[in-house]
């Protein structure tokens, strides 16, 4: 009986915590930290409260997310996000060699994301002082991303100290006409300009992965659920549309996948599929994904059969 009504309390605290997350209510925090003392080590209640809160603490207390993080990161060793949010994390605190090595983990996971390459090669030529090493990720980076204005002013800087001025002067022209209100851009042109011979310009920060995990995480879980490259094609497709028409909050990337899978099932007519069954998948509550495709239907007028997102259209 006991552990029965334990294992309720551990259900209802974290479906109250996923509700003040998704409200981004100040209860949030406390609910996580209750979260964390009751449920088992490891379990998906506890994995879940601490990587939410290492999320919270991220801005405020570096050192404090990271130790949520190494947590999580202890029973999750496969995820790159995890091992990007600590890089951050080391890179907020100075620990520069660490955060390398997190971000080099993260690029091995996945190493299509730019924004890994990035961290890891402007850590290297800035912190590190080694634009050798750096000049591979930042060339991947710049190569997955091209239009990027960060990621080209990183491998300008690098290109710079390398010695080749000519390529790097392109480079920074290049990323000041991408982001012209970038004040780091105009220093670090002037700075190539004048020979790159004294102390290097200012340039792109260490960014903290951005909210297409919403796109990476349904990308993976379609895909690992036997959808076809096309219907996770729209799926990233709808996310795009809805980012177009809607100011969205992202606090758990895994809610708004969920919602986005089951969308692509309505629109496909999928028999058989239910939010509980998707929402179990992604590890969130049924009553998040429920909210979030209502969201998506409404702003989208999404239909069964909607030629913009079916496989016909």
């Amino acid at each position: 009986m006991q552990m029965g009504e334990r294992a309720s309390t551990v259900e209802e605290l974290w479906e109250q915590a996923e509700q003040a997350l998704e409200a981004s209510s100040k209860r949030a925090q406390a609910l996580l930290a209750e979260l964390v003392s009751v449920a088992e080590a490891g379990s998906d209640a506890s994995l879940f409260a601490h990587r939410h809160l290492a999320e919270l603490h991220l801005e405020d207390n570096p050192w404090k997310a990271a130790l949520h993080l190494r947590r999580v990161l202890a029973y999750c060793a496969e995820d790159d996000i995890l091992h990007a949010l600590t890089g951050l994390c080391h890179a907020l605190l100075g620990n520069y060699r660490v955060a390398v090595r997190s971000y080099r983990e993260a690029s091995n996971l996945a190493p299509q994301t730019p924004w890994y390459h990035h961290n890891l090669g402007h850590l290297m030529d800035v912190a590190l002082d080694d634009p050798i090493g750096a000049e591979r990720h930042l060339r991947r980076a710049y190569d997955l991303e091209p239009e990027h204005d960060e990621i080209i002013g990183s491998l300008a800087h690098c290109v710079a100290r390398l010695g080749d001025l000519d390529e790097a002067q392109k480079l920074a022209r290049l990323a000041q006409d991408k982001g012209p209100c970038n004040p780091d851009h105009r220093a670090l042109l002037e700075w190539i300009e004048g020979g790159a011979t004294d102390t290097p310009a200012a340039t792109a920060t260490v960014r903290r992965p951005p909210n297409d995990q919403v796109a990476e995480t349904v990308q993976r879980k379609m895909g690992e659920a036997g959808f076809s490259r096309g219907e996770i094609e729209r799926a990233t497709q709808l996310w795009s549309d809805m980012q177009a028409r809607c100011e969205l909050r992202v606090t758990k990337p895994e809610v708004l996948a969920a919602a986005l899978e089951y969308a692509i099932a309505v629109v496909e007519q999928r028999p058989g599929c239910t939010q509980a069954e998707v929402a179990r998948r992604y590890g969130v509550a049924p009553t998040s994904v429920s909210a979030r495709f209502a969201q998506i239907r409404n702003a989208l007028a999404l239909r069964p059969g909607d030629p913009r997102y079916a496989a016909s259209r």
